[in-house]
């Protein structure tokens, strides 16, 4: 019998106390997402991902690279999507943050952004020290010929207002969520594509 991760734990309590209609997918020879779960008759395909150490991490002092955790459980999850497109079902990588009690640490808006689409970039002009150019450049995980499998990436947070799921869309997904079939327990974030994407 495997035991049951803290981020399994939260995501299956959100899916009851939403009324979300959920099925947990046995493990087999190959790596399959956690879940199935039906949205206004969406199927979608569900992997979650817990971030448990991080030596960086401490109560004095924190420093880390930005998205670095949340690239991390994108590379750990490549097979899961695999698996979804290969069904051609959309497919969400949903990250837990059970390392910082805040849940903040590696989990914030940017750090998801900046993994899906690469660090933010600034060019500035040598001439007169403006900015002259803003876009995500390096390190992105997402892009038209990479990771497609992926529909949207999220984040599962435990607070006192309750559990929270909010994703964030993967703009060059193969197969897309139908977002107006998201209920709204879950957050949304949809991507404005930016003609400066390098």
């Amino acid at each position: 019998m495997t035991v049951k991760t803290k981020a399994e734990s939260v995501l299956e309590e959100f899916w009851a106390l939403n009324h979300i209609s959920w099925e947990k997918i046995p493990e087999g020879e190959q790596p399959t997402p956690d879940y199935k779960i039906i949205l206004d008759g969406q199927a979608v395909l569900v992997e979650v991902k817990q971030i448990d150490q991080d030596d960086n991490f401490g109560y004095q002092s924190s420093s880390r690279t930005v998205g670095s955790h949340i690239r991390k459980k994108i590379d750990e999850a490549r097979e899961q999507a695999r698996t979804a497109s290969n069904k051609c079902t959309p497919f969400i990588l949903l990250v837990y943050n059970n390392l910082d009690e805040s849940q903040m640490f590696g989990t914030e808006q940017h750090d998801f952004i900046n993994a899906m689409y690469g660090e933010r970039t600034l060019e500035i002009s040598t001439s007169t020290n403006a900015i002259t150019n803003s876009y995500h450049g390096r390190n992105r995980s997402l892009r038209n010929d990479k990771n497609t499998s992926f529909s949207a990436v999220g984040f599962l947070k435990k607070n006192q207002r309750g559990n929270e799921v909010r994703i964030y869309e993967n703009i060059s997904a193969e197969n897309p969520l139908d977002y107006s079939k998201i209920p709204n327990c879950i957050e949304v974030t949809r991507i404005e594509v930016e003609n400066s994407i390098a």
